[in-house]
């Protein structure tokens, strides 16, 4: 069930109308977005070793992607990743990517919508902007953490993508990226998709309550879908575990034999 917050933002002569700076359509992406998600699908493939798990994962439009952000270029992996259709839209700041003409003309054609961020808030039409997306069907890609993180240290997670996700009753898929942060040609990244977290508790939870536990949800999925917990070096934790056992089996193994003889 949506939220207030939610319903007004999406009413006819309630809310904000639509920004003529989004795309107004997610499953008719402009020409320029299609050509170059369909370019940028074959170069990542060609130039790195690119894998993306989880796609089973993926829920029924609309939804929330929520990632960790290890770059500025984090975007052109999870479009390249992520099913066609819906576009992927994205926000940037109204002041520094929005404030030229080519670059309004530009960025609108790649999903990318403004906003204008104080303290940490988002402007109240940014936040309406994201609940019309929803409204249409479309994904909305956030990165909670706000900051870079590099490997799999989350900075804490801001608030917002549950908030969204509460109001709008849309599920969040969580994501987790690896290699972007130390990316060079035929370098190994990797795009793991959780499954999706559905934002419906009990309802006599307090709203501030219910976004904790959420972001917390978040936070904990990213994690999981770093494929099998990665260590800080690369190496598989399972491979590890499996390694010892084998040594730890095989010594008893060897004690038992040398206790028969």
């Amino acid at each position: 069930m949506a939220g207030r917050e939610y319903r007004q933002a999406v009413a006819p002569g309630v809310g904000l109308d639509w920004d003529p700076l989004v795309h107004p359509d997610p499953f008719r992406p402009p020409r320029f977005y299609r050509v170059v998600a369909a370019l940028l699908r074959f170069l990542v493939r060609l130039l790195f070793r690119f894998t993306v798990e989880g796609l089973e994962n993926v829920p029924e439009p609309p939804y929330i992607i929520a990632s960790n952000h290890q770059a500025w270029y984090d975007t052109l992996f999870i479009v390249a990743a992520f099913p066609k259709l819906p576009m992927v839209y994205t926000m940037a700041r109204r002041d520094t990517v929005f404030n030229r003409s080519w670059k309004r003309w530009l960025v609108r054609r790649f999903g990318v919508f403004p906003i204008m961020p104080s303290q940490g808030e988002l402007d109240e039409r940014g936040v309406a902007t994201v609940y019309q997306i929803l409204s249409r069907r479309g994904v909305v890609l956030i990165f909670p953490e706000g900051r870079y993180s590099r490997g799999r240290r989350l900075r804490p997670l801001k608030k917002g993508v549950a908030h969204f996700a509460l109001q709008a009753g849309v599920p969040i898929c969580p994501v987790a990226l690896s290699g972007l942060d130390r990316l060079r040609p035929f370098s190994r990244v990797e795009v793991s998709i959780g499954p999706p977290i559905l934002p419906d508790p009990p309802a006599w939870w307090e709203l501030d309550r219910r976004v904790r536990r959420v972001v917390e949800n978040v936070r904990s999925s990213i994690l999981r879908a770093f494929d099998g917990d990665a260590s800080e070096d690369g190496e598989r934790v399972p491979g590890r575990l499996r390694r010892g056992l084998r040594r730890l089996l095989g010594g008893r193994r060897q004690d038992k034999g040398a206790g028969e003889t």
